[in-house]
């Protein structure tokens, strides 16, 4: 006799939380041919299936607010599922932070940041999570750079925003390069936090909201 699991457990170890997002779930199933309506049970063999054409058919996404309100209203059923697999975060609130950044930064044509300070460690993930993105970011090492009016010039003419991130090592010497000789029609805003999480939020609300 072929092996076979109950369809509700299933659903809810590939990580769908409720009963009304896995009813959701199995109306997917249900028209993938996988399954049929009062079937409580599937066969092994049918999961591997089961798993492609429930997660292309369906918008995974936590609980978090922030999450929910960034989908929106998809064309394609909302499940609620554990941080891991929602598509917003990933479990993670840099990564939704980023998202939300880039999205903002879209709908405003920001796509050239000027980036002044920030650690070492910050810079690799922040340049990791922004590849393949339209957002360019040009940064300013506080610690090793060490600018002039002449050489700070071409990065402010080139910049759409100024990002000053004042939690961290940054010399006044060499903010300062940039700040004074900031062009009048190019906004500045500044990051009391550390973290690629805070500055992308501050990076969203500016784009958002306009302020700087």
């Amino acid at each position: 006799m072929a092996a076979d699991t109950g369809i509700d457990e299933w659903l809810e170890s590939e990580g769908i939380v409720d009963r009304r997002s896995r009813v959701e779930a199995m109306v997917v199933l249900a028209e993938a041919g996988l399954t049929r309506a009062g079937k409580q049970r599937m066969a092994d063999s049918k999961l591997p299936r089961a798993r492609e054409v429930l997660w292309a058919k369906v918008i995974p996404v936590c609980s978090d607010a922030a999450c929910i309100a960034a989908v929106g209203t998809p064309p394609m059923p909302i499940v609620t599922t554990t941080r891991d697999r929602c598509c917003v975060c990933g479990g993670s609130n840099t990564r939704r932070a980023v998202k939300a950044m880039l999205e903002a930064c879209a709908a405003r044509g920001l796509q050239r940041i000027l980036l002044l300070g920030g650690s070492k460690a910050a810079h690799v993930e922040l340049r990791a999570a922004l590849a393949g993105s339209p957002v360019e970011v040009r940064i300013i090492d506080g610690l090793n750079a060490s600018p002039s009016t002449k050489t700070a010039l071409p990065d402010l003419e080139w910049a759409q925003l100024l990002v000053v991130w004042a939690s961290t090592q940054l010399p006044h010497r060499v903010s300062q390069s940039y700040t004074e000789n900031r062009p009048r029609d190019l906004p500045q805003i500044t990051v009391a936090r550390r973290g690629v999480e805070a500055l992308c939020q501050e990076v969203a609300k500016f784009a958002s909201g306009g302020r700087g």
